[in-house]
């Protein structure tokens, strides 16, 4: 007897059915699925003329802001399907046909963000993704309509760059570069400094921040380096666009005027990491490759970064690499930060990783649960003591935080320890499971939560 396959649902397959089943098909679905009635409803528009297909698509934003429904956090995603499918039959029927219609059309739909934020849950921000991309397309609307006014056009855009209560309009400037030209572009910062030195002279600065974007992003449309960070200056902002301004010198191929700028900073201790990667960079480009790899170095000895161990190694012959490897187990065993030293030495030297456990126990937290676990697990065939000592931690963590939801985990991490005993021949002048066991009941003796939990899993310490 042969088993029954089950059929891969291809576009030849499907193809094959027919035209007329096929319509069937969809017309039966499209009565329990709004989404592909939509869908079937704006296909057919898109094979009439094109003022019956503006005029659906005026109805279905007309029906989008109407809709009095709450979408949640799981219903969001449906809505958004909702908005582009509208949004992309603007761009792909109407558009080629009728750039004005799809762009009026394109401006009411991106009006839409005051309806739909107000009663939805866009956690995930997808339904802001596709009013984001509305706004890239009504710029390329604009850009098609021949014959338009770029002054007039300049005023528009400045009302959507400064009417942006819900943070989706952000791109608008850089989306109407072509539709602007210079001239529209010159249009639009005359408008915008003129309310830019209004907010100042009425202390309105809480408005200042998107006309301060829009100027950068018209020096970004104009490839004005120098322009766009003049703008950062007149903001204050300068010395927190530092990566941003060395990435358009980069471009305009200015990286020693860049990584003069990133040797003077005074850079956050945060960000530190973000900076000193540019400047490798940026001697890279310069040629500077000597350089470029005793700031790697430097970086490394600092954080143990295994990324930019890598990156060290991969400018180096490969004769080299066992010297450097041998070196760096050496810092990290060292090292003042023994979670980064653990969490290298887990890739470079698996003894060294088990020595530092063994002999630094009491300096690692247990809270850092992700670091902690990989390292036991990777410590557990050869190294059991380690690993034991090490799921010991998270377990002490979380009962020293009596915190009753987690202890699931730590039931979860003493069980491992117990199952690694066998493997325990030498303690090694740490305690031994009867001690460890002792310590525990008589520390955690009141957390009934734990021990029902524990006798659930397995063997009751209590009854020991």
């Amino acid at each position: 007897m042969v088993e029954n396959e089950e059929l891969d649902i291809t576009v030849e397959a499907v193809e094959a059915l027919g035209a007329r089943r096929l319509a069937e098909i969809l017309i039966e679905h499209a009565d329990r699925d709004t989404g592909l009635h939509q869908a079937l409803r704006l296909a057919l528009a898109s094979q009439s003329s094109g003022d019956q297909l503006a005029q659906t698509l005026c109805k279905e934003i007309q029906r989008i802001a109407s809709d009095r429904q709450f979408y949640g956090y799981r219903e969001s995603s449906s809505l958004a399907a909702d908005l582009d499918r509208v949004r992309e039959a603007i761009v792909r029927d109407l558009l080629p046909q009728r750039p004005l219609a799809a762009a009026e059309l394109l401006g009411r739909f991106i009006q839409l963000d005051a309806t739909v934020f107000d009663r939805s849950d866009d956690s995930d921000g997808l339904i802001g993704d596709v009013l984001k991309q509305a706004i890239g397309d009504f710029g390329a609307a604009w850009a098609a309509a021949p014959d338009r006014d770029r002054v007039q056009l300049a005023h528009k855009v400045f009302a959507i760059l400064t009417k942006d209560s819900y943070g989706v309009h952000g791109g608008v400037v850089i989306a109407f570069k072509e539709a602007l030209g210079p001239e529209g572009l010159d249009e639009l910062e005359r408008l915008i400094r003129d309310d830019l030195e209004r907010c100042r002279t009425q202390s309105e600065e809480a408005r200042t921040w998107p006309l301060t974007r829009g100027l950068q992003q018209i020096a970004d449309a104009r490839g004005d380096v120098d322009g766009f960070i003049a703008v950062h200056r007149l903001a204050g902002t300068e010395r927190h666009a530092l990566k941003d301004i060395c990435e358009r010198l980069i471009e305009a191929g200015r990286a020693a005027e860049a990584l003069a700028r990133v040797e003077q900073a005074d850079v956050p201790a945060h960000r530190q990491w973000e900076i000193d990667d540019l400047r490798v960079r940026l001697l890279e480009l310069l040629g500077r490759h000597e350089d470029a790899q005793a700031v790697r170095w430097w970086m490394f000895t600092g954080s143990l970064s295994e990324h930019t161990l890598r990156a060290y190694l991969a400018h180096l012959p490969d004769g080299e690499h066992d010297r450097v490897r041998a070196t760096a187990v050496t810092l990290a065993r060292q090292h003042r930060e023994p979670h980064a030293a653990l969490n290298l030495l887990i890739s470079l030297d698996l003894d060294a990783a088990a020595n530092l456990v063994l002999t630094r126990i009491g300096e690692l937290n247990g809270d850092l649960y992700s670091r902690v676990r990989n390292a036991a697990q990777a410590l557990e065939a050869d190294h059991p003591l380690a690993a034991v000592l090490l799921y010991r931690s998270m377990a002490d963590a979380v009962l020293a935080r009596a915190q009753s939801t987690q202890y699931e985990h730590a039931v979860r991490d003493l069980a491992a320890a117990e199952r690694l005993l066998p493997a325990v021949d030498d303690w090694l002048g740490h305690p031994p499971q009867d001690a460890y066991r002792e310590q525990v009941v008589a520390s955690h003796r009141q957390k009934r939560t734990f021990w029902d939990t524990m006798k659930a899993a397995g063997p009751n310490w209590k009854d020991r």
